[in-house]
C-alpha cells in the first residue's frame, strides 16, 4: 500500500526550470536544446561532483555491468571530476545509470559548443571558394545558388555511423583532408587472413576490385575527388569541406573506398563492388560513371536496393540521354548545375533525371596526399546528393532509402523551366530545406529505466505514426499483475526522466493507469487527430511499474519522444 501511494508523488516530483532543457537523438549522437540554443552532447566524457576526500577512482573500479570501464580523467579543487565513459556506451544512458547509483552529488553530461563567430563557416582555407556549399557570388555566380550547406550544418553536418560507398577509381584514404572520415571494417584485422569471413583478406579500408587486393587507393584522381565532395573533413585546418564531412565539428560520415577500375570503370567488377557495399555495412552507394547495360550489374543493384541502400549515379556528360546505370529505376539519376543555378551545358537529360546538384568548377581533393583542384561534370553532382542522403539518414535513421530519395526530390529548389523537367528533375537539391522538413511524426527512445525484479521493462511502439492515426506504447518484461502507470507530458522541465523522478512540468500531465497482465505486458493506444494545429506537437512518455525490488519501489522504462507531423 505504501508503494502504491508513493508512485504519484514520484511522478510529480523534481525541480522545475524557467528554461526548458530537452534532448533528442541525432543518429548515434545526442542533441541538447536549451530554449533557442542547441548543442551536441559530448559522447565520451561526463562530469561528476563528490567530496574531495572520496576515492572516486576506487568507486569507478568497483562499478559493474554497463558502467564497468569508466575512468577518471581529471579533477579540480571544487570537487568536479571528468569521467571517460566506456567505449561504445551511450552517454545519456550512462548518466542515468550513474545517477541512479546515488553515489555522487552531481552527474552531468557535457556539451560541445561553438565559438562566437557570426555565421560559423568552417576554418578550412578553401571553404571560401566552395560556391557549391555557400555561394556569395565569390566566383561571379548568383548569390545563394548553392545547396545551403551552412544552414543545414546547424542541424546535422555528418555522422560517422552513416557509411557512403564510393564505387569509383579508388580513393586515397591517406589524403590529409579525408583521414578520419574513411570507413574502417570493424570485423577485419591486418593479419593476412579473412578475419570476418566475408571473402576478402585484410579488407580494412574497402577493396580494390581492379587488382583484387586490399588497397583501394587507385592511380587516377577521379575517385578521390568524388569522395572529397562527400566527406572532406571540416575544421581540420587544411583543404576544403565535404557536404557530409563535419563542417561544424570535424566529424563526418564515413567513406567506403571501392576501386572498380583505375583507368576506367569495368562492368565485370562493378557488380561485385555493389554487393560488397551491401554486404559490409554501407547505407549509400554513389557512382559517377557510365557503362554499357549489364545483367550482373542490374542484379547487384536490385540486391542492394532490396537490402535498403540508397543508390545514386551521375546522369552523364555530353548533353545526351541519361547514361547507364543512372537510367535504371532503382538508381537516382543526378544532373549538374552551375554557380548561376543554370543547368550545365554538358549535363545529360531525360525523364530519368530526378534532381540536380552543383557540378561545375567544384573544388575537390586530388590524388596526392596534399593536392587539390577544381573540375566539372555530373561526376561531382552525384556525390552531393549522396552526402545529402547521409545527412538525412543521420537526422532520421528510421527513413527507408525510398523515403530519403523522395524527400530529396520534395525539398529541391526549382531551377530552369518551371516545374519538373528533363534537365533538372524536381530541381537543385537544398540540404537545409531537406533537413528542416524532417518533421514527420516519429518516435525516439531516450534515457534508461531503473532495474527492478525483471530488469528494465522493455518499451516498444508500432510503425511511425502520422496525423489521423493511432499508435501503441507497450511495456513488457515487467512483474505480472503489477500496476503500471504511463506518465505523459508535452514538455520536459530541466532534465529528462532521471533517477526515479519525472522532472517535467505538472501542467498538462496526463496519467494513464493500467495493470500488467499475466504475461508481464501492458499496452496503451494513443490517437493523433487530423488537426493541423497539432503538427509539430511534442510529447514525452515513460512507463512506471510498481516493483518492490526496484529503486524507490518503481521500475521505469526507457522514455519515448513523440513528434506529430503532417
Amino acid at each position: 500500500m505504501h508503494r502504491h501511494a508513493l508512485l504519484p508523488v514520484i511522478l510529480l516530483a523534481g525541480s522545475l526550470s524557467a528554461q526548458t532543457v530537452s534532448y533528442q537523438r541525432s543518429g548515434n549522437n545526442w542533441i541538447r536544446s536549451e530554449g533557442d540554443h542547441t548543442y551536441r552532447v559530448d559522447p565520451s566524457v561526463i562530469t561528476i561532483r563528490t567530496d574531495l576526500d572520496r576515492d572516486v577512482a576506487g568507486i569507478l573500479e568497483a562499478l559493474q555491468g554497463e558502467l564497468a570501464g569508466a575512468r577518471m580523467l581529471r579533477e579540480n579543487r571544487l570537487g568536479f571530476r571528468d569521467i571517460e565513459i566506456p567505449t561504445g556506451g551511450d552517454v545519456m544512458d550512462f548518466v542515468t545509470q550513474l545517477r541512479n547509483t546515488g553515489l555522487f552529488e552531481l552527474v552531468e553530461e557535457n556539451t560541445i559548443g561553438r565559438y562566437g563567430v557570426v555565421g560559423g563557416p568552417p576554418t578550412d582555407p578553401m571553404f571560401g571558394s566552395q560556391w557549391n556549399l555557400h555561394n556569395t557570388g565569390q566566383t561571379g555566380g548568383s548569390s545563394d545558388a548553392d545547396v545551403d550547406a551552412l544552414e543545414a550544418w546547424d542541424i546535422e553536418d555528418g555522422d560517422p555511423s552513416i557509411v557512403v560507398a564510393v564505387a569509383d577509381s579508388g580513393t586515397n584514404w591517406n589524403h590529409e583532408d579525408l583521414i578520419g572520415n574513411i570507413w574502417s571494417n570493424p570485423g577485419e584485422t591486418l593479419n593476412g587472413m579473412d578475419s570476418d569471413s566475408n571473402g576478402y583478406v585484410d579488407d580494412v579500408r574497402g577493396w580494390d576490385f581492379d587488382f583484387n587486393d586490399n588497397d583501394p587507393n587507385g592511380s587516377f584522381w577521379h575517385g578521390t575527388s568524388v569522395a572529397s565532395v562527400v566527406a572532406s573533413r571540416g575544421g581540420n585546418g587544411v583543404g576544403l569541406v565535404g557536404l557530409a564531412g563535419g563542417g561544424q565539428d570535424g566529424t563526418g560520415c564515413k567513406v567506403m573506398p571501392l576501386n572498380v577500375g583505375s583507368a576506367f570503370p569495368n562492368s565485370s567488377i562493378l557488380d561485385d563492388a555493389i554487393l560488397y557495399a551491401a554486404d559490409n555495412g554501407a547505407h549509400i552507394i554513389t557512382m559517377s560513371l557510365s557503362i554499357g547495360t549489364s545483367a550482373p550489374v542490374e542484379a547487384a543493384i536490385d540486391a542492394a536496393d532490396a537490402a535498403g541502400l540508397f543508390i545514386d549515379c551521375a546522369a552523364g556528360n555530353g548533353g545526351f540521354s541519361v547514361s547507364y546505370p543512372a537510367s535504371l529505376p532503382k538508381v537516382m539519376a543526378i544532373a549538374s548545375t552551375n554557380h548561376n543555378d543554370s543547368i550545365s551545358s554538358f549535363s545529360n537529360q531525360g525523364p530519368e533525371v530526378e534532381v540536380a546538384a552543383p557540378g561545375e568548377d567544384i573544388p575537390m581533393c586530388e590524388l596526392g596526399n596534399t593536392s587539390y583542384h577544381s573540375n566539372s561534370g555530373t561526376s561531382f553532382s552525384s556525390p552531393h546528393v549522396a552526402a545529402l542522403a547521409a545527412l538525412i539518414m543521420a537526422v532520421d535513421p528510421s527513413l527507408t532509402a525510398a523515403e530519403v530519395r523522395q524527400h530529396i526530390r520534395d525539398t529541391a529548389d526549382d531551377v530552369g523551366a518551371p516545374g519538373p523537367d528533363n534537365q533538372a528533375g524536381d530541381g537543385r537539391i537544398n540540404a537545409h530545406q531537406a533537413l528542416s522538413d524532417l518533421d514527420g511524426a516519429r518516435i525516439e527512445i531516450y534515457g534508461a529505466g531503473t532495474v527492478g525484479t525483471d530488469g528494465i521493462p522493455q518499451i516498444g511502439t508500432t510503425a511511425l505514426p502520422v496525423i489521423n492515426t493511432t499508435f501503441d506504447i507497450t511495456v513488457s518484461s515487467a512483474r505480472a499483475g503489477a500496476p503500471g502507470i504511463l506518465g505523459s507530458s508535452p514538455a520536459f522541465g530541466n532534465y529528462p526522466i532521471f533517477g526515479g523522478k519525472l522532472h517535467i512540468e505538472p501542467a498538462g500531465m496526463l496519467l494513464f493507469v493500467t495493470s500488467i497482465d499475466g504475461s508481464g505486458d501492458g499496452a496503451l493506444t494513443f490517437t493523433i487527430p487530423n488537426n493541423p494545429a497539432l503538427i509539430g506537437a511534442e510529447r514525452y512518455c515513460q512507463w512506471f511499474i510498481v516493483d518492490v525490488e526496484a529503486s524507490q519501489g518503481v521500475a521505469m522504462s526507457s522514455g519515448l519522444y513523440l513528434r506529430a507531423g503532417e
